[in-house]
């Protein structure tokens, strides 16, 4: 990522060309462009970034978070880890496992504007673990009634996701 004043790109890229031609490397061409900041977003590194504007003070501002490819990596690696083929593993390691894959995924994307997106994958995931331990139980009685949040991440020591942004720590 090459950031620039407005009208420069196109020379900015040029230079950037002959330089890395001197190292004797090439530029992915699927991956490089151009792109007005001003005006549409870009992906890298799996975060989105985006100019935005602030509802409380008018000012724009660069809006960073984790991009929805990244949001449905971290879906696809709990969802196996927990489906029917794992019913038979103990509680406490298959919640090992989840909060091993979610902490490493917290500490990666756990930076700019991520509290809300860390929310809707923390209902997720409790959700997920719900559904699996009452899979797994093969319970009769009320699945967010046994199950709750508390005893989620009380009893089964389920990890929860920062709910505060990177620079409040």
């Amino acid at each position: 990522v090459l950031l620039c004043r407005p009208g420069r790109g196109g020379a900015m890229l040029e230079r950037l060309e002959k330089y890395v031609a001197a190292k004797r490397l090439t530029l992915n061409e699927a991956k490089t462009r151009l792109v007005n900041f001003q005006s549409e977003s870009f992906r890298f590194l799996g975060f989105d970034f985006a100019w935005r504007r602030s509802p409380r003070t008018g000012n724009r501002f660069v809006h960073v978070e984790p991009s929805p490819k990244a949001r449905l990596h971290l879906r696809d690696a709990v969802r196996a880890e927990l489906n029917h083929w794992t019913k038979h593993r103990s509680c406490a390691e298959a919640v090992r496992r989840v909060n091993r894959l979610t902490r490493g995924w917290a500490n990666y994307y756990h930076y700019g504007h991520s509290t809300r997106v860390f929310g809707r994958q923390q209902v997720w995931l409790q959700n997920r673990v719900r559904r699996w331990l009452w899979r797994k139980y093969d319970c009769k009685h009320g699945l967010f009634s046994f199950f709750t949040d508390e005893r989620l991440l009380g009893q089964y020591q389920l990890w929860s996701l920062p709910r505060t942004c990177a620079w409040r720590r």
